[in-house]
């Protein structure tokens, strides 16, 4: 995991440090040094534990839950403190899309879900165990991933999100044409190719460069799925020690989540042996 995420954070770290640079250079040489100080100092305290819910509120486009939304996730809260999962603080998305995900935990004891889960669990569409589940979920996910100085690294790689939402967007866009899906098949020849002539001219750094740069739109992404494979699998094992693996697969077929036969299978074993509930739960809620 560690060499996986290395894989997939160092090319997002050095490229996002390379565009503040730039992007400070272009400003006043004061104002310039400013900004970079400013990001630095913000980068530092993030990394200290300061500043966690005006980052998260930024870097996730979310909000603390209103008073009516507390009410309708509180018991699904304490359903999860009365298993052993302590939810400090719920955000909720300012806005959903299509790739917006069900809920995510970030920072210390922090989950942000989705609007549509609190409409759907207000209307009953999704079960308080669902619910439940699908923060569990999240929560393990979280856990199997064990990131350091969280908030500060999403900070930090911000420019790298946004020049990949960029290009992804432009990909989008021009989707229909067909030379640009065969452009992008053939990356790996053009690499090759850029190499060998670079090498013939003399020029052997440039086309190593630009043959390490091709060769990260293959590694990354592979990385950034093996990654999500591995968190999968360990938060559907913390969900199952939960004893709401078998409710988890029901709401994802329900709504029509592709799921392999494995992970089918995983969930919908029984746990022999559930995680001993604590007798009194210890549940601390925060809201807007």
């Amino acid at each position: 995991m560690t060499v996986l995420r290395v894989v997939t954070l160092a090319p997002a770290l050095l490229v996002s440090f390379v565009l503040t640079v730039v992007m400070c250079a272009l400003l006043p040489p004061a104002l310039g040094l400013v900004a970079f100080m400013a990001a630095g100092g913000v980068l530092v305290a993030l990394a200290m534990g300061q500043l966690q819910q005006p980052a998260i509120a930024a870097l996730t486009n979310s909000r603390p839950a209103t008073e009516a939304e507390f009410r309708v996730m509180a018991p699904v809260l304490a359903e999860l403190g009365g298993r052993g999962v302590d939810i400090a603080t719920l955000f909720v998305r300012r806005a959903q899309r299509p790739s917006t995900p069900v809920a995510v935990a970030v920072g210390r004891r922090t989950v942000v879900v989705s609007p549509g889960l609190v409409d759907a669990t207000y209307r009953g569409g999704v079960t308080g165990a669902e619910a439940a589940a699908a923060l569990a979920h999240a929560v393990g996910r979280h856990r199997a991933l064990r990131p350091r100085v969280e908030l500060a690294v999403l900070a930090a790689t911000t420019p790298w999100r946004l020049i990949v939402a960029t290009f992804l967007g432009i990909g989008r866009a021009f989707a229909w044409l067909r030379f640009m899906r065969l452009a992008w098949t053939l990356r790996g020849v053009v690499g090759v190719i850029c190499v060998v002539q670079s090498m013939v001219e003399g020029r052997a750094w440039a086309g190593l460069l630009g043959g390490a740069v091709i060769a990260l739109t293959y590694l990354v992404p592979a990385a950034g799925r093996r990654i999500d494979l591995r968190t999968e699998a360990e938060a559907d094992q913390f969900v199952l020690g939960l004893g709401l693996g078998p409710v988890l697969a029901g709401l994802l077929r329900r709504y029509g989540h592709p799921m392999t036969l494995e992970r089918m299978q995983r969930l919908d074993t029984a746990t022999d042996h559930p995680a001993e509930q604590p007798q009194r739960p210890r549940l601390h809620l925060v809201h807007g």
